[in-house]
């Protein structure tokens, strides 16, 4: 039995312990005679641990998709194995190392429920970063971290060149799917979800949205996702929805990051167009021809943008009125 609590210490009897001591610190590079590991919950989330050896004062992360009660143990599976897979992935295209690197994965069992074990990285996320500069006035540390960040997803894009064009039907088909998760939750009424589904299918009649070839996506960029480490490096975890897609997933789902933390915490949605701009355009100075791509990105940003604001509008703990304009947003977006 798996007995893994709040701020408490592993019994040695317990098999996640001999996980830890026996494959996880190996492969970690470490020995340890009698190791010592306490387990407690990494910030509010109740699927992520934080596994501390106290000798050493190493710390590794533990994932387990096994809590994850609405899923079935195939489905649990293949996430375990999909998210491994895509972390060797990424780190054997180059992403293992400053500045630009994914979270190393040290072990997978199915029979520890579901268990990914990763190393710890520490520093601050994104998100810390946005605070800092809606609330303090820090904004050149905050466009000094998006450049770092465009910088990762510039090598990120870049792992595999793809030939085939994007399957633009796929993220159209996201869209709808949100939309109408939205309208069963009352958060659009019959008006808004026949307007949204619309301007959806008017974007999946243009060429542009197809034209793009596949790149690698990390495909869930929300500033709690990227880490920045003392010596200017940023480090990518959760890489469950990594795939081949448009680059401009990424690019969209993070603007619309930094336009919603700007218009829920100061209610200055604006405040946050420089910072998306920056970004945008330092991601796109790194190709041959700048501009040309520069016009390119801007343009299918609209809809991964819009992607992005209904995706954020499912959080039912954000308030009724700010949920209520990431979808009007959104509609503005795809109407421009």
């Amino acid at each position: 039995m798996l007995t893994v609590m709040v701020n408490h210490r592993i019994d040695v009897k317990d098999p996640l312990y001999r996980h830890l001591s026996t494959v996880v610190l190996p492969r970690a590079g470490l020995e340890v005679k009698d190791p010592d590991f306490e387990s407690s919950h990494l910030g509010t989330c109740e699927t992520i641990y934080l596994f501390e050896e106290k000798k050493t004062r190493v710390c590794f992360v533990g994932k387990f998709f096994g809590f994850r009660s609405q899923l079935s143990d195939c489905d649990r599976r293949n996430l375990l194995n999909h998210e491994f897979k895509n972390l060797c992935l990424a780190r054997n295209m180059g992403l293992c190392s400053v500045p630009n690197r994914v979270v190393q994965p040290l072990s997978k069992t199915e029979g520890l429920n579901f268990l990914l074990v990763e190393d710890y990285v520490r520093g601050h996320d994104l998100d810390y970063y946005i605070a800092k500069a809606i609330y303090n006035g820090q904004h050149d540390r905050l466009r000094q971290k998006l450049t770092l960040l465009a910088h990762f997803f510039f090598q990120l894009h870049s792992c595999i060149t793809g030939t085939n064009q994007v399957n633009f039907g796929d993220d159209a088909n996201y869209f709808q799917s949100i939309i109408e998760s939205l309208a069963r939750d009352r958060l659009l009424d019959t008006k808004a979800v026949s307007e949204l589904s619309h301007l959806c299918n008017q974007w999946e009649k243009t060429d542009e949205m197809w034209s793009a070839k596949t790149a690698l996506v990390h495909g869930d960029t929300t500033p709690t996702n990227f880490i920045f480490h003392p010596d200017d490096g940023v480090t990518a975890i959760d890489l469950e929805r990594m795939h081949l897609g448009d680059s401009v997933y990424d690019i969209g789902m993070l603007a619309a990051e930094l336009k919603h933390h700007f218009a829920w915490r100061i209610l200055k949605a604006d405040a946050g167009e420089p910072f998306i701009t920056h970004f945008l355009k330092t991601y796109c100075a790194q190709f041959s021809d700048p501009e040309n791509v520069f016009n390119q990105v801007n343009l299918r940003n609209r809809f991964y943008m819009a992607l992005g604001e209904i995706r954020i509008a499912r959080n039912p703990w954000l308030p009724l009125q700010h949920r209520t304009w990431l979808t009007e947003e959104a509609r503005r977006c795809l109407r421009q």
